[in-house]
């Protein structure tokens, strides 16, 4: 807890690492040490290889609250399942004032909305002794330039380096009982410390200021999404990643199962991921959704200084220099900022959850095989609760020893304990599902996302609701279309578009074949790329059916989701009848790896599609470059 008022001691060099060394029976000590010739923060065994004097790591201290890989839960192909959260007390010094503002912003990332237990769990249990900077550490370093050589938190304990001793800043509770335990510390030298700032002030005045407009680049980057430097250093960029592993604010990660050699038990791992890779973002059917490599660099920079700084207030950055020393093409997001800036400058001047990954197991009850790729999956959860989910949203199911995938889920909202699935085999898990017998069990966390909640529900009462679906498309919006034919007499009118590849393909036929009957305010309209003289109905592309619907545009509510391909062609063909796109509603399809907002896979612009979608009303996202 940070305290009202800071307190300020002092104590020799000598007595700090004499403390250390006290402290090294409670607490394991992680410090900047030196380990074949490299300098890097790493755990020590001895307090006389703690380096005082900083060099740039290529690493930073992140690594030991978010570690590069951990276990974060244990399984056995049983069916058994418990959390593994990392409990082992630590004191991490010598952290410098760039870091530590980075571990200040990892903080807020991993407190807010869903709180991760690994990574809060090890918080909780660190004293952050920081030793502070009066001088930029080496030339690729532009602290100064984000203000993160003055972190107003993210640190127990700061020292300033006085000569033969340190003046202490104590900052939180913790920090006053572990200098009270552990340091032998007395009156701070008044005038020593006065002039230790003064030095500080002087020489990162003379490094240079901060970034013209520092508070308004989200702003500007906004205003310059097309500008040239996005090009010209993509040209360079080799999508190497290495600028996402060094990075101490960095936080996107992979979810991978290992199975132990006696394929009886294991572990789910996560790993740091980066946005420069390209595999970052593509989904199982193989679509993309940030293929060129300009694309990647200019979410990894917006990311920085627009996204995220628009959430926590500040640059994301810290400006520690680690993605300058490791790039290999000697890209800089410095030089990216001022050249955004300086084209906006001549148009103007200006609560803890240790659950969250552990998922819940569900058994299979009935299976039906809809077409050759598609599979039926009724589910039951063994805790007996309702899975309490709105139309639209999705779970994320697991299979120990393959992994976990996001799958949509089809049925209406109901008080029971089943729901349905369909689910197409395309990947590891959903390969691994299909071969999978009634009785047999999986894994489930959820449900995630915003869906069709009730204000939409609430919005299309009284009007025309017109659901337009592609393929596999018609499994997210069944939930939300028989929530809708149960209650039938709510609307003017309800429109079911369907559209897919042939007769063979089609998703619920039998339920389409009724619904086709119901007649009244009801109607279905079915097309398929192809098909021989048996099939009776429409054939070409979904938009063919729209002209098909009579509908007042004001008094129209569309619903659409498909193939990535098929939304931009369905959009205009609705504009083109009228309708806005304040009244059209699209569910997206992402890469997701968490469903909690933390992974990074599915971020669009400055939104999460895990949390704030996959529904969203398109004239919200319409502008973002990703969002089709």
């Amino acid at each position: 807890m940070m305290m009202s008022t800071v307190l300020e001691k002092q104590a020799t060099k000598d007595n700090i690492i004499l403390g250390l060394k006290k402290a090294m029976a409670e607490y394991e000590i992680a410090a900047l040490t030196k380990k074949e010739g490299k300098i890097l923060f790493d755990y020590i065994d001895d307090v006389n290889k703690i380096e005082l004097q900083y060099t740039p790591t290529v690493l930073s201290p992140k690594k030991f609250f978010f570690p590069q890989e951990e276990v974060i839960l244990e399984y056995t192909m049983e069916g058994k399942v418990q959390a593994k959260i990392d409990y082992r007390k630590m004191v991490l010094f010598g952290v410098r004032p760039c870091d530590i503002t980075g571990i200040q912003i990892l903080d807020e990332a991993f407190a807010e909305s869903n709180g991760d237990p690994n990574y809060l769990t090890k918080r909780e249990n660190s004293v952050i002794i920081g030793i502070d900077c009066n001088s930029v550490c080496d030339e690729n370093a532009f602290c100064y330039k984000v203000n993160s050589q003055y972190p107003d938190g993210g640190f127990d304990i700061m020292l300033h380096d006085l000569g033969n001793s340190y003046a202490m800043t104590i900052a939180t509770e913790k920090g006053e009982l572990f200098a009270e335990q552990y340091f032998d510390s007395g009156r701070v030298d008044s005038e020593a410390m006065e002039e230790f700032i003064r030095t500080k002030e002087r020489s990162f005045e003379e490094a240079g200021g901060p970034f013209e407009e520092l508070e308004n680049l989200p702003e500007i980057f906004a205003e310059n999404e097309h500008h040239p430097i996005w090009d010209s250093e993509a040209e360079r960029c080799l999508s190497c990643g290495s600028c996402i592993m060094v990075c101490p604010t960095c936080y996107c990660f992979d979810v991978i199962d290992e199975l132990a050699l006696s394929m009886k038990i294991g572990d789910r791992l996560r790993r740091w991921d980066a946005c420069m890779l390209r595999s970052f973002a593509e989904v199982a059917g193989g679509e993309n959704f940030r293929e060129e490599v300009k694309n990647r660099v200019k979410h990894r920079i917006n990311r920085k200084f627009n996204f995220l700084m628009r959430k926590h207030g500040k640059s994301v950055c810290v400006g520690c220099g680690r993605c300058v020393r490791s790039c290999l093409a000697d890209i800089s997001p410095v030089t990216i900022v001022e050249a955004l800036t300086e084209t906006s400058r001549q148009v103007r001047l200006v609560e803890k959850n240790n659950e969250l990954y552990l998922p819940t197991k569900a058994y299979i009850r009935e299976i039906v095989q809809f077409t050759e790729k598609e599979k039926f999956f009724e589910l039951e959860m063994e805790n007996g609760k309702s899975l309490n989910h709105q139309p639209g949203q999705f779970v994320l199911l697991s299979i120990f020893g393959i992994g976990e995938a996001a799958i949509s889920i089809s049925s209406p909202p109901s008080f029971g304990n089943r729901f349905d699935i369909v689910v197409r085999a395309v990947g590891d898990v959903t390969n691994k599902l299909h071969t999978l017998d009634v009785g047999d069990f999986v894994f489930i966390r959820g449900p995630f996302g915003h869906g069709f909640d009730k204000n939409i529900q609430r919005e299309m009462e009284g009007k025309h609701v017109l659901f337009i679906a592609g393929g596999i498309g018609y499994v997210p919006l069944r939930s939300l279309i028989n929530f809708t034919l149960k209650q039938k007499e709510h609307y003017a009118k309800i429109s079911i578009l369907y559209g897919c590849k042939s007769p063979e393909d089609r998703m619920y036929k039998d339920e389409l074949d009724y619904i086709s009957t119901i007649g009244g305010n009801v109607e279905l309209l079915e097309t398929v790329d192809s098909a021989d003289k048996s099939w009776l109905k429409n054939t070409g592309v979904i938009t063919s059916l729209i002209p098909m619907v009579k509908f007042h545009p004001e008094n129209t509510i569309a619903v659409v989701c498909g193939p990535p391909v098929m939304y931009k062609f369905v959009i205009k063909a609705l504009n083109d009848q009228g309708l806005s796109n304040e009244n059209i509603y699209v569910s997206l399809e992402r890469r997701m790896k968490c469903g909690v907002g933390k992974c990074g896979h599915c971020q669009l612009d400055d939104i999460y599609v895990c949390q704030d979608g996959p529904v969203f009303r398109f004239s919200d996202i319409e502008e973002k470059e990703e969002a089709l």
